[in-house]
């Protein structure tokens, strides 16, 4: 049954708005200039909104730095490092600037040459606006929520998970909303827990399903991924 005392679930979407900045790299020492110059949607683009890219459901690396740094550039250590960076837990871009620079020039100063990539293979620099909507649907009890997860569109995933600790710096939209129900607190937590910015969109969607079967097993609730 819904509980009255708690607002409905508003369900909203998203898309990116792209816009090229004119820069590439092709070099390490071009990367760390880079990540030291360029506007802050850059950063937060390559950082954070590339999850929305279609090819981030097919690589292991959550960010575009880290990948181009593994693939064209050949440098797997500093790719792992980077990889491994939560742009997250930086209360602004700022300081997810300042470790992203300090990564790269540690590496770098390690090094006996600067790297290279093939050309044809340089990181093409883009920054991103988030545009979002309302999709009208309103979800009432946590048991629609679970069964809405599994239909629920990556770009629904990305806004209320990822785009939601952007806002708030402290949670998701899923779990914020889920405490408010007496009795769902401990539900609320693990779904916070969730490590989202090291997986990929599809691989977030069953994480937040196996949550939901393991906090909430009557039969049917959650549909087999």
């Amino acid at each position: 049954m819904a509980d009255n005392r708690v607002e409905p679930f508003e369900v909203k979407d998203c898309s990116l708005a792209r816009f090229a900045v004119g820069r590439s790299c092709s070099s390490l020492r071009e990367l760390l200039d880079a990540i030291r110059t360029v506007p802050e949607a850059v950063i937060e683009h390559h950082m954070m909104r590339c999850a929305l890219e279609d090819h981030f459901e097919l690589y292991e690396f959550p960010n575009d730095f880290a990948r181009w740094c593994w693939g064209p550039l050949g440098e797997h250590v500093l790719g792992e490092r980077l990889a491994l960076i939560d742009p997250y837990r930086h209360r602004d871009i700022a300081g997810l600037r300042t470790e992203l620079a300090n990564v790269v020039e540690d590496h770098l100063w390690h090094l006996d040459r600067v790297p290279y990539c093939r050309p044809g293979l340089e990181l093409h620099l883009v920054g991103s606006r988030l545009v979002s909507y309302d999709t009208g649907e309103r979800i009432t009890t946590p048991v629609a929520l679970a069964e809405a997860i599994p239909r629920l569109s990556r770009r629904s995933l990305f806004y209320h998970v990822h785009e939601a600790w952007r806002r708030s710096g402290r949670s998701d939209d899923f779990s914020a909303w889920l405490e408010k129900h007496p009795g769902h607190e401990q539900l609320a937590q693990r779904i916070r827990s969730i490590d989202f910015h090291f997986l990929n969109l599809s691989q977030l969607r069953r994480e937040l399903i196996e949550v939901f079967r393991e906090y909430l097993p009557e039969k049917g609730v959650v549909p087999p991924a």
